[in-house]
């Protein structure tokens, strides 16, 4: 027996397969393009039967029925489907012919997905819709029983001859993308694309005239190359390479519209040869340039290429933008080798030391409030500030080597043949080595072979080696040996000047502070699956209603907060406190998402960090149309951010913005080892966290 979840499973199945043609993520638009196809009751008919064999079948081979709901293995099938709706009129035999055909593209779409993939790194687009499409074209020819009795030519054009013969020739390529070449159908899919995302629009009308003039022009006619429906390759190739593959940008569209010049030459070839045959050339031209454009740029890394695409070009640039720096980047990262308060005395290319193949290190001192390294004269070992401190291990790995027995130096000398002094060397559980030098005389507390964590004491800072005074000195190196290569590397969870930093590279010159991992904040942020939280909700100071959260956890292991209209997801990395992702309709949830985007699992006094919010979560939907079309034009352009700051060790006050757009909201949350999270307070609304019932 089928239940509710199974049903809702099949019709979005069924309705994502229409929506996934034109790369939108939607059900209702799913539901419009179903019944505009109808408007052909033959290729309506043939549609919808062959996504349901192709449905059934994959169910029948044991294929689970979340990964079916996306659309994605059955819009194949429903191309080819309405290619024979629209060749052949309803009957036993066309029908018995669409039944087929809609589980052998089935077959198709799953060998080639999954040959595509492991080969390329590529999904498969409308190859099995033309391998299938034009075998079931060729063999019509010889099927003379349906080809006699079915063959038809359809009744009813559905056009309104009031356009101009090139907007005409767009909306009649529109349309044909659903086998459907009519102003009618044109404009109701030109309609969805402008409602769901107006870039796909935009991308889809530029692609469509660059592909018919420069067609036009080779052959003479611009008027004539307007009419050939086959241009819908244009303006698929302008959306997928210019919205969907492709992070929305002036370089997507370069490229997107160069593959559209590109697809001139294909649509020309193609049609010469394919008409031997007595073929139309369906999606090739398409299907080629799209699929060779994004494997050219993923062997040359092409850095706006879409990772994962969300539902729309909007969707997929707001979410690179606001999370393009939010994480560290994809390097080594590694914590300081100290706590408290230690000042940065040479970085990467140094002013005295730290060149060649030694040129990414750091050195750490200790200064006074006039940055002198001592006190008193300086000469004697014990003088200087950081002799003696305690020094850490900055990653979780297995000590390699140690050198223990060298003498420190007097101020004033080296020493140059024992050049690292006393030494740690670690092997990261990640491959790579850290050398940490100049300890003091016998200090090293850990042996060869040793595991060790973060914050692991390894010794006491010294002066053994080539080294002027005491200091640390870190860096990350390729091997093992004694002068290995350096690599560079990023130091996470640090302040300077006061401000936080997840990841990077500390200034020069400048006081760094640890922001060690704190207990404290790491139970506050533990929520525990099935926790309850019920908050009176506030609007100017008057209670307006109730707010319940239930802490739950989705298949892919991510916690989330949840309530009956959305999904809040978080978790924790990098030594913070995340709000991942919003989904869903309840403003309150949202309203908590931007009272503390992330925090740090740490406490300065007066600390502050800084976030980047989704545009979606703090602009309207006028203001979020308008973002999403300068971004597109200049990354960054319009953006939100959040701005938190520690008020004392339970209170987090914060300031939400856009600047374009003079959105301002003032955030304050408060922290309560046994409620979590107890009062927060956005803008007019406040929410007090109570006792469940």
């Amino acid at each position: 027996m089928f239940n509710i979840a199974d049903i809702k499973s099949f019709f979005g199945a069924l309705f994502n397969s229409y929506a996934d043609v034109f790369f939108i993520r939607s059900s209702v638009c799913g539901v419009i393009l179903c019944l505009l196809t109808f408007t052909n009751i033959n290729a309506g008919i043939s549609g919808l039967l062959s996504v349901l064999s192709a449905y059934f079948f994959a169910l029948l081979f044991g294929y689970q029925k979340e990964f079916l709901r996306t659309g994605y293995i059955t819009y194949n099938s429903l191309l080819v489907g309405l290619s024979i709706g629209f060749l052949f009129q309803v009957s036993p035999l066309s029908l018995l012919m669409v039944v087929i055909s809609g589980a052998m593209t089935l077959i198709f779409t799953l060998v080639s997905s999954h040959s595509f993939n492991k080969l390329f790194g590529l999904q498969t687009l409308s190859v099995p819709f033309i391998i299938v499409s034009s075998l079931i074209y060729l063999s019509a020819y010889s099927f003379s029983n349906l080809y006699v009795n079915s063959l038809y030519v359809p009744r009813y054009q559905l056009n309104l001859d009031i356009f101009h013969f090139f907007i005409s020739g767009y909306l009649k390529s529109l349309g044909a993308i659903l086998f459907m070449p009519n102003e009618v159908s044109g404009l109701v899919i030109s309609a969805l694309l402008l409602y769901y995302s107006r870039i796909l629009f935009l991308l889809s009308f530029a692609g469509f005239s660059l592909g018919v003039i420069l067609f036009g022009l080779f052959t003479g006619s611009i008027e004539t190359a307007s009419q050939d429906i086959s241009s819908f390759n244009y303006l698929l190739i302008a959306m997928a390479l210019g919205g969907v593959f492709n992070i929305p940008s002036l370089k997507s569209y370069f490229i997107a519209f160069t593959g559209v010049a590109m697809a001139t030459l294909i649509a020309s070839a193609g049609q010469v040869f394919w008409s031997q045959y007595g073929l139309p050339i369906f999606t090739l031209p398409f299907t080629l340039i799209t699929l060779s454009f994004i494997y050219a740029l993923t062997i040359l890394k092409y850095p706006l290429k879409t990772e994962a695409y969300i539902g729309s070009p909007e969707d997929n640039l707001d979410y690179f933008i606001s999370n393009k720096n939010r994480f560290p980047p994809d390097s080594i990262t590694i914590s300081l080798p100290f706590l408290g308060t230690w000042y940065c005395w040479q970085g990467f290319n140094g002013s005295w030391t730290h060149r060649g193949f030694n040129q990414y290190a750091y050195d750490f001192v200790i200064c006074d409030a006039t940055e002198k390294t001592y006190t008193n004269q300086g000469i004697y070992l014990t003088d200087y500030y950081c002799y003696g401190k305690e020094v850490l291990s900055p990653v979780n790995g297995r000590i390699i080597r140690i050198v223990n027995h060298l003498a420190d130096n007097v101020i004033g000398s080296i020493d140059s043949i024992n050049y690292w002094g006393n030494e740690v060397l670690i092997q990261d559980n990640r491959g790579f080595f850290i050398k940490i030098a100049h300890f003091a005389n016998a200090s090293i507390t850990v042996v060869e072979g040793q595991t060790v964590y973060v914050g692991t004491l390894l010794g006491l800072c010294g002066n053994s080696g080539n080294s002027p005074q005491p200091h640390i000195h870190i860096q990350v190196q390729e091997s093992e040996l004694f002068n290995a290569p350096t690599t560079p590397f990023i130091f996470v969870n640090y302040a300077q000047d006061e401000k936080y930093n997840t990841a990077g590279l500390p200034e020069v010159k400048k006081h760094i502070y640890h922001c060690h991992f704190d207990l404290f904040y790491d139970q506050l942020t533990n929520f525990v699956l099935d926790d309850i939280y019920q908050y009176e909700v506030f609007f100017k100071n008057q209670k307006i209603d109730q707010l319940i959260i239930t802490v739950k956890m989705a298949d892919s292991l991510t916690t989330y907060f949840a309530t009956d209209q959305a999904q809040l997801y978080f978790g924790k990395q990098y030594g913070n406190f995340y709000m991942y992702s919003y989904y869903g309709s309840d403003p309150y949830l949202k309203l908590i998402y931007l009272a503390l985007s992330t925090m740090p699992i740490s406490f300065v006094p007066n600390l502050k960090w800084q976030d980047k919010i989704s545009n979606a979560l703090i602009l309207n939907k006028p203001q979020q149309m308008i973002a999403s079309i300068l971004n597109s034009l200049h990354i960054n352009w319009v953006t939100s951010q959040s701005e938190y700051h520690y008020i004392n060790k339970t209170t987090i006050a914060g300031l939400i913005k856009n600047n374009f757009f003079k959105v301002r909201l003032e955030t304050q949350i408060t922290l309560d080892p046994n409620q979590k999270i107890s009062q927060i307070s956005i803008g007019d609304y406040q929410f007090k966290q109570i006792p469940l019932d």
